[in-house]
């Protein structure tokens, strides 16, 4: 398996789209006054980091893309590495949000057969979530709609717990569930017959398929307000997307380095 870094194009057009939506969403939002218990400035890390994902599809090597860093609250809108949206009604520790997700994965398939390759248009979900950051730890639920070329549906579930170490290094492990349903796993894992005359691979349909995934970040201090965040993801897929042809291994990873300054 050949590995390659690259700034990857359709990655930085959706952070294009993100940091567009910001310019245009924040001011918006910013000619109210904040409710009560939301920052009236933004607080939280903006940076850069490194993005690294293997999906173990085809012969596809690692990926490796240099973007923006963001995690903040401003008011009603937020951003999360790779989610953002806005905060709308109180639910329990947290907010009913309009959710986004900017996907970093690409879903190029490229042929172990005869080397042709399939090109999926990258996912476009939107939906709706909440992040309930309890005195036990951060639960997130989220469900979207994929209005890319799948149609499908999308729906995530995580918890983050806190663990403060040594010289207030934190650490954050994680777990979770994923579910694909049957039009997005078979639109990125499926393989039509045309698509197995193409590239050699047998034709198969992808059913609706549970993901189960864990993770860790880890903060560190660095100086004044500047930390270097480090987190690493596992997804393992389920069978309904480990039976097709395209997948090389029963599992998915990504990892990412930040370097971010904490506005507080």
């Amino acid at each position: 398996m050949t590995s390659k870094k690259r700034v990857a194009p359709c990655s930085i057009a959706k952070f294009i789209f993100l940091l567009l939506f910001s310019a245009f969403a924040i001011p918006s939002i910013a000619m109210e006054d904040a409710p009560a218990g939301l920052p009236d400035r933004i607080v939280g890390d903006i940076g850069a980091a490194v993005y690294t994902s293997n999906l173990h599809i085809g012969t596809q090597g690692t990926q490796s893309f240099i973007l923006p860093y963001v995690f903040f609250d401003y008011k009603r809108f937020f951003a999360r590495i790779d989610e953002f949206g806005i905060k709308t009604v109180k639910v329990g520790y947290g907010y009913l949000e309009v959710i986004g997700k900017v996907n970093l994965d690409t879903y190029k398939v490229k042929s172990s057969i005869n080397g042709n390759s399939i090109n999926r248009s990258d996912p476009i979900p939107l939906g709706i979530g909440t992040f309930q950051e309890t005195p036990i730890g951060g639960f997130f639920l989220n469900a979207y709609h994929d209005f890319g070329k799948s149609k499908g549906a999308l729906y995530e579930f995580s918890y983050f717990s806190e663990i403060e170490t040594y010289k207030k290094i934190v650490v954050y492990p994680q777990i979770g569930i994923e579910r694909q349903s049957n039009q997005y796993a078979n639109y990125y894992y499926g393989i039509n017959p045309g698509e197995s005359t193409l590239t050699g691979y047998n034709s198969y349909t992808a059913p609706a398929t549970n993901n189960l995934l864990a993770g860790i970040m880890i903060e560190i201090p660095v100086i004044d307000n500047w930390y270097v965040n480090i987190y690493g993801k596992r997804k393992w897929m389920g069978n309904g997307i480990n039976n097709s042809p395209v997948m090389n291994r029963p599992f998915q990873d990504n990892i990412f380095m930040a370097l971010a300054y904490r506005f507080k």
